[in-house]
């Protein structure tokens, strides 16, 4: 597919799919952020896509889908900050526990750091976005199997530092 085409068909769909996006979700923003995530897959797997139907009609469903799979993100994420927020409640979670949860946090976001750039992206993708080996192939143009091995590094690095942390842990009990 040559760029004229693709803009081409950008300009006719565009709004289109924004519209039925809009109307699944009520958020002009996520719409439009779900739409131009289909279009940039789509526009990056040009060359090994093979589409039976018209590009237009391959797009629409594409953004069906992912609507789909944002509202059920949503609907997970909403479900895990309620869960998380009945615990604390029930649990009477004090500061220095969120003290402890946020020194955590800044250790996982230090050893994110620690990853290559790539390895990091696709980590990111399959554990904050929820994308699938499969998506994260297609999304970054590399194959599955590239995929799984930065996962394994990245979760390999987890594991060793984890490790460090429970020992100190266990010393100081």
């Amino acid at each position: 597919m040559k760029i004229i085409e693709f803009e081409q068909i950008y300009h006719k769909s565009f709004n289109v799919l924004c519209n039925k996006a809009y109307r699944m979700t009520n958020d002009v923003n996520a719409a439009k952020d779900i739409v131009q995530n289909v279009f940039l897959r789509f526009w990056n797997m040009k060359d090994t896509l093979i589409i039976n139907t018209k590009p237009e009609a391959y797009l629409y469903r594409a953004v069906v889908n992912e609507t789909l799979n944002y509202l059920d993100k949503k609907k997970r994420l909403t479900i895990i900050q309620d869960d998380k927020e009945a615990v604390n409640i029930a649990s009477g979670q004090t500061t220095e526990e969120e003290i402890h949860f946020s020194e955590l946090q800044q250790k996982v976001n230090t050893l994110l750091a620690q990853l290559p750039p790539k390895c990091r992206r696709v980590f990111l993708l399959s554990r904050f976005e929820n994308m699938t080996y499969k998506e994260i192939a297609g999304f970054l143009n590399i194959s599955e199997n590239t995929v799984d091995n930065h996962i394994k590094k990245a979760l390999a690095l987890f594991r060793n530092e984890l490790l460090i942390i429970m020992s100190i842990i266990i010393e100081r009990f």
